[in-house]
């Protein structure tokens, strides 16, 4: 298997944030909507960055809401400093094979970056693009990566933990992967396209890069100290 670069999702993939997003959008349509939406109300949207998402729900209210939405999810972020357990032991693994990582994600840059700063492994990629206010862009974002690179869709993999990851994984003619490991994954939902390999835990997959991608030689680094 000729893996020269590993791409992530971010929210339930890198990172167990997804019921941090739910709740901060939960909080800032609150003050607009005079009740509490449910998961259901907002994660229909979702494919879209956060700025969409409000834009759809709250029209012409959209600036304020997205206030609102940023205010509550630098405050809850505190609770979540953390990638998932064992998640740096992959992305340190990955490192020193030296092989390049980009997080491609739906999420806005703000609170991407966020994300990645409070949970310590933003220094682990070398790429990053975020999603858009109009459409799912998962596809060209990988494709971007790809070109940045310089390599082919069949040396890359992409992993996350929704059934439009793998979708738009395959798409980009990339080696789609699914991540089971957060209690907020979709993947059982998939009933056409099917992911190249389902990992139910990190140390699954960690086990799996172990076996399988190859260290480039010549981009190789000594262990961390």
């Amino acid at each position: 298997m000729d893996i020269k670069g590993i791409l992530f999702d971010l929210d339930g993939t890198l990172v167990n944030t997804l019921p941090l997003c739910i709740e901060a959008l939960r909080n800032a349509f609150l003050p607009f909507k005079g009740r509490a939406l449910s998961d259901e109300e907002i994660t229909a949207h979702f494919g879209l960055n956060e700025e969409g998402i409000i834009r759809n729900i709250l029209a012409q209210r959209w600036q304020e809401g997205m206030e609102v939405y940023l205010r509550h999810y630098q405050r809850l972020h505190e609770e979540c400093r953390e990638p998932f357990a064992d998640m740096t032991t992959a992305l340190e693994l990955l490192r020193q094979r030296g092989i390049p990582m980009a997080v491609v994600t739906g999420k806005g840059v703000q609170t991407a970056r966020m994300t990645l700063q409070y949970t310590g492994i933003e220094h682990y990629f070398d790429k990053c693009e975020f999603g858009e206010v109009h459409a799912n862009v998962k596809r060209e974002a990988i494709g971007r990566v790809l070109k940045a690179w310089k390599i082919e869709p069949g040396q890359a993999a992409y992993i996350g933990d929704a059934p439009s990851d793998i979708v738009e994984a395959t798409a980009a003619g990339v080696l789609p992967l699914a991540a089971r490991w957060a209690p907020t994954e979709t993947i059982h939902r998939l009933t056409t396209i099917q992911p190249f390999v389902t990992f139910e835990s990190v140390q699954g997959f960690i086990d799996w890069l172990d076996k399988n991608v190859e260290p480039l030689h010549e981009m190789a680094l000594p262990p961390h100290q």
